[in-house]
């Protein structure tokens, strides 16, 4: 099993998705962007782009330490939803 296939047993068994969409989001207080990435929040009454976390929103939220990664992590994730 490579680390893809890994990965998304991983979210299969703690979310009940293997591919989720992620987004940006502020997982550490103070910071002027969001430097974390959180799974898209299917709650109709949260906006899409509320960069916040909420207790509707789904797990894990994960800090990646700066905003450009945490973009560029969101982004690869999602292109990474359609691979095989």
């Amino acid at each position: 099993m490579n680390a893809r296939d890994t990965a998304r047993a991983f979210l299969l068994a703690t979310t009940g998705e293997a591919r989720l969409e992620w987004r940006t989001a502020f997982t550490t207080d103070g910071t002027d962007e969001p430097t974390g990435i959180v799974p898209v929040c299917a709650d109709e009454d949260h906006e899409p782009d509320d960069g916040s976390v909420y207790s509707c929103c789904p797990e894990p939220a994960i800090e990646c330490g700066s905003h450009p990664v945490a973009a560029y992590l969101a982004e690869l994730l999602n292109t990474d939803r359609g691979a095989a």
